[in-house]
């Protein structure tokens, strides 16, 4: 794919692009929908699978996509697992590049990608990015399509299309609402036993549960499980939206083996797939709600499911009360046609948003949907310092320095902005600064 003339007039600023603007209005609501948000089966995509169009996203073929999702989820959830039956195994692994004798100043490298398990060449593309970065641990947000059935998982995760890349000391995957779509089996029994720790540089030895955490000094990384009641009855979901609420197992872990709430000397960092809060979407609060009662200070909180990213400043839902710097990691696979969202104006919206991106990267398929840049994080932790790096596949966007102070109080140190363009917009009266003040 090729990008488009830098030097004519902008897609969405031409006759045609207004003309279709209720046309593709009413497509987008209609695909938003969980009926057609992914349109194809993946018996479809497997008959092109070396051309892995990000088109193929854009099409709706309901009658076929509701079979596929009925089939998919037909009896109940897989039995949700934890470390009871782990043996020492209790899901608290080391923060460190080395898995013997860590050294305390060593830099460890994490990458965060986000809705990456798509199998298209634009997951692919990103994948080979975080190969090059060299990362010692990579964790996937979230979100296998189309339903998280076992064929999808061996083909969008495990190397039928496309490899998730596994750090040179291990990866991990957080659940998510695809995966449950298909009741969560194809993610606990095919997924999670390929991931997990090396141990002496060998092969994963598997990831035991759908969540776990990372530690050393000076942080405390933590991965939810907001996917797996983030389902419902089917088509019923779509009227009474699930709650993402966490497990009542995980809080049980994080307040007996994590000791979550006695925890004063480390920096929090939250991972999940659903966003507590969103100036685009509607959030999910329950499970801020739950972990308000263990934290007593800001965390800084990774999240995808919304396929863009955006950068929020420190803010707390009056029902939930956990103030949080906001990260928005949803853009790692998909073709990312949300661009041309614009925040919303009501006030139960009004959630700190800093910074956005709509940049055009290209346009796809007969309709010329224009489509953005996709994207991860990489996490570089120094002592008791943390840069974050944001790319996309091809520059460096974005960084931001945190340090842990005294009672783990996360102190923003700086943030830049590397990458000057328009369509990377600081929301309203925003500044930079706001995203780590």
């Amino acid at each position: 794919m090729t990008g488009p003339d830098p030097d004519r007039t902008p897609f969405r600023e031409t006759t045609q692009y207004v003309a279709q603007g209720r046309l593709r209005g009413l497509r987008k609501v209609w695909k938003r929908s969980m009926l057609a948000a992914h349109a194809r089966t993946q018996d479809e995509i497997w008959r092109e699978a070396d051309r892995r169009k990000p088109s193929d996203y854009l099409r709706i073929k309901w009658l076929a996509w509701v079979w596929h999702y009925l089939k998919s989820r037909a009896q109940g959830k897989w039995e949700f697992l934890d470390y009871r039956s782990a043996g020492p195994d209790q899901g608290i692994y080391d923060l460190a590049a080395t898995p013997v004798h860590p050294i305390p100043a060593q830099p460890v490298r994490v990458s965060l990608v986000g809705d990456w398990g798509s199998g298209t060449a634009d997951a692919d593309e990103i994948a080979r990015c975080v190969e090059r970065e060299e990362p010692h641990l990579t964790i996937h947000l979230g979100d296998v399509y189309y339903a998280g059935t076992k064929s999808e998982t061996l083909a969008n995760m495990l190397g039928g299309k496309v490899l998730w890349p596994i750090g040179s000391r291990g990866s991990f995957a957080l659940n998510a609402n695809h995966e449950m779509y298909a009741r969560g089996k194809a993610y606990f029994t095919d997924l999670l036993p390929a991931l997990g720790i090396r141990e002496s540089g060998g092969a994963p030895v598997g990831q035991k549960a759908s969540f776990f955490a990372l530690k050393n000094d000076h942080w405390l990384v933590i991965g939810l499980d907001t996917g797996y009641h983030s389902v419902g009855y089917p088509i019923f979901e779509q009227i009474f939206k699930p709650s993402a609420k966490l497990h009542a197992r995980l809080i049980e872990w994080l307040r007996n083996t994590v000791r979550l709430q006695e925890d004063r000397q480390r920096g929090v960092i939250l991972l999940s797939h659903h966003q507590y809060y969103s100036q685009f979407e509607s959030g999910y609060q329950k499970s801020a709600r739950q972990l308000a009662d263990l934290l007593d200070r800001p965390v800084l909180w990774f999240w995808g499911h919304e396929h863009r990213f955006a950068l929020y400043g420190k803010h707390a839902t009056p029902k939930s009360k956990l103030e949080v710097y906001g990260r928005c990691l949803g853009h790692g696979g998909l073709p990312i046609e949300d661009i041309e969202d614009t925040p919303k104006g009501g006030r139960k919206y009004q959630v700190g948003l800093v910074l956005y991106d709509r940049r055009e990267r290209t346009r796809v398929g007969a309709s010329q949907t224009p489509v953005g840049y996709n994207g991860y994080a990489t996490l570089v932790f120094e002592g008791n310092r943390l840069t974050v790096e944001y790319r996309d596949a091809e520059r460096l966007l974005v960084t931001e320095t945190w340090e842990v102070g005294d009672g783990g109080r996360l102190l923003g140190i700086s943030i830049e902005q590397l990458v000057l363009d328009d369509g990377l917009v600081l929301h309203g009266n925003a500044t930079l600064d706001h995203a780590i003040g």
